[in-house]
């Protein structure tokens, strides 16, 4: 991760990097300089439920770990299972409208040119996980 990345990350003002090891997930309707991978579904709960739960959906999954909580967004990291290399993982729960709120994820990894998927993969078996919890809208 390039050292200056702000903390909170403002998901409006994004630029990923032009190397393919990047995978970002935004709200439909949301603006963003960057293009997302995939819309979210806005989910029946407040924000704070939905961050908390997709929170224990990632923290259950091995070599994970929170490095940072702020409000409404953390950020994780999840080391490879043979080379034990970095990706950090930020996901902020946004309000989408009354009674309801949708996910920004965005996940990348931290050396090399190309991810081979892991990205992609791992954000949409824990978005996979997060919905099968509860409704979505």
């Amino acid at each position: 991760m390039p050292r200056n990345e702000p903390v909170p990350l403002d998901f409006a003002t994004l630029r990923p990097p032009r190397k393919p090891r990047w995978f970002l997930v935004l709200p439909e309707g949301y603006e963003s300089l960057a293009q997302p991978h995939l819309r979210s579904t806005p989910v029946a709960m407040a924000p704070v439920d939905a961050l908390a739960r997709f929170k224990a959906i990632a923290l259950h999954a091995p070599r994970t770990r929170l490095v940072h909580e702020a409000g409404l967004q953390i950020e994780l990291e999840q080391k490879s299972a043979v080379w034990r290399f970095t990706d950090k993982i930020t996901v902020e729960a946004i309000e989408a409208g009354p009674g309801f709120s949708a996910l920004a994820i965005y996940s990348r990894a931290l050396l090399g040119f190309y991810d081979f998927g892991v990205n992609r993969k791992r954000v949409t078996r824990w978005l996979d996980a997060f919905y099968a919890a509860g409704s979505a809208k």
